[in-house]
């Protein structure tokens, strides 16, 4: 067949480069419409009507929340909303070192939103033995908790000992432990430093059966943080 405005062949094979090119383009279109980008899109046209720290659960968190499950079940976040001074978006992996990459993508990929921080993972907390967290209706003293830890192969595992354990509350009183451990030494060093963690009954005497306190685990994890660089 002749092309009767140029005499020449039409170039099939370049028609066909274009149809490739252009639904490359497609895609990659359809690409940026990710559930991460839709997460910020929603965030940065919400944030400045985001209401006091007491009201945000109630009005925007469970939104929040759906956003992140659809990137990936298992994240969660936590927000501070000051009434003055800068805010802090938190993404958490909620433990689960598996969601690692996917905090990552997520706080890489947030815009610059004025006022506001954007943090990977649940961060250290100055005082964290001064602070008592009440969990599921129970109340958690870091003063009341000690510990016993050991570095094996250049692993550290960890028990903590509690004065009132049972098998009954285990499960409770685990997912209570790893917040206060979080803000003891932040949530990623929780996750990919530690090699084992248990929880048992505190005995009568800790410090005889040479246990030490629970507000001296940072110094003693740091320690072996800066003899293995990790």
């Amino acid at each position: 067949m002749v092309d009767a405005q140029t005499g020449s062949r039409p170039n099939r094979l370049g028609a066909w480069l274009i149809f490739l090119a252009l639904l490359g383009m497609a895609y990659s279109n359809m690409g940026d419409a990710s559930p991460v980008s839709d997460f910020w899109n929603w965030f940065e046209s919400n944030e400045v009507d985001f209401p006091s720290t007491n009201e945000f659960d109630e009005v925007y968190g469970n939104e929040l929340s759906s956003r992140l499950e659809v990137i990936r079940p298992g994240l969660v976040y936590e927000i501070s909303i000051p009434n003055q001074g800068q805010k802090e978006l938190v993404i958490s992996a909620d433990g689960i070192s598996e969601l690692i990459p996917f905090v990552e993508e997520l706080v890489q990929s947030a815009p610059d939103l004025e006022g506001w921080k954007v943090t990977a993972y649940r961060p250290r907390m100055d005082d964290y033995s001064r602070f008592a967290l009440n969990y599921g209706d129970r109340d958690f003293d870091p003063k009341e908790l000690w510990c016993y830890s050991r570095v094996e192969d250049g692993y550290f595992d960890l028990i903590i000992y509690h004065p009132d354990y049972s098998n009954e509350d285990r499960d409770l009183l685990v997912s209570g432990t790893y917040i206060l451990l979080d803000l003891a030494l932040g949530e990623y060093d929780v996750m990919t430093g530690i090699r084992y963690i248990d929880h048992q009954q505190r005995p009568d005497d800790p410090e005889s059966a040479g246990l030490y306190r629970f507000e001296e685990l940072r110094t003693v994890f740091d320690q072996y943080k800066e003899a293995h660089r990790l």
